[in-house]
């Protein structure tokens, strides 16, 4: 089960996983919100794809699509800092609520694994070096903190129900498919329409850059690779270019 499997990162996961694994079938579970779009698991055969049209928040859509399901791996959120702050009770109820109900329904069904995908973001502001994944958690938006409660909530079903959880925290990613409310699939689209670049302060910031391609890559392995159960896996690409450097 692929849940936001329409959109950029999961849609990814999707292609590449049946690239891999050819016998192994895909259930989609989605909202369709704004940044979820079917045609972006175009190409996929329709043999090897279930799509069920629901959210995470219900726990009935959840039942139907995780039946006969062997792995769960949770990309659905509500994931714009800047939204986050205009709208942040939809952020609770998808990344906090809606983990809540998926760690239920799969503590019931008896998963073999569970991947909760997060993010960096829940360490907050990194002044120096690198997080590592026993930093203190240290939100710094709506956003942020909802992805740390979402992802601490999977932790917990693993410690209190032996829930088979594995929690990611990956960099910015970037690549195809990418809703351009984003930095680098914005900046692309202003310019190719003659548009401003809209650059916050110095744009000295810095973050490192993933592509959806090496970030799935990585869920792929951790998906299989054994006795992790309980663990928390950062994944970046050690590629760090501050805003000014993307936006030239």
């Amino acid at each position: 089960l692929v849940t936001g499997g329409a959109g950029f990162i999961g849609s990814t996961f999707v292609h590449r996983l049946l690239a891999r694994h050819p016998g192994a079938h895909a259930v989609v579970l989605d909202a369709l919100t704004y940044a979820g779009r079917r045609e972006n698991l175009d190409g996929v055969p329709a043999a090897k794809l279930t799509f069920v049209h629901g959210d995470i928040r219900d726990p009935k859509a959840v039942a139907a699509a995780m039946q006969g399901c062997s792995y769960v791996i949770n990309f659905a959120a509500e994931s714009h800092v800047d939204r986050s702050i205009e709208a942040p009770g939809d952020f609770i109820q998808t990344d906090v609520y809606g983990v809540f109900v998926m760690c239920e329904e799969a503590r019931r069904v008896g998963v073999q694994r569970f991947i909760q995908v997060s993010t960096d973001e829940v360490y907050g502001e990194v002044l120096e070096g690198q997080s590592t994944e026993d930093w203190p958690l240290n939100p710094r938006s709506p956003y942020a903190a909802s992805k740390a409660g979402g992802d601490r909530l999977a932790y917990a079903y693993a410690c209190t129900y032996g829930l088979p959880v594995v929690v990611t925290r990956c960099s910015n990613n970037y690549g195809p498919r990418q809703y351009p409310e984003k930095l680098v699939p914005l900046f692309v689209t202003n310019a190719i329409d003659d548009q401003p670049l809209p650059v916050y302060g110095t744009g000295r910031n810095t973050r490192d850059w993933l592509h959806v391609d090496d970030h799935c890559d990585a869920l792929l392995t951790l998906l299989e690779f054994p006795g992790i159960e309980g663990e928390t896996f950062n994944i970046g690409a050690q590629h760090e270019l501050d805003v000014l450097t993307i936006t030239d």
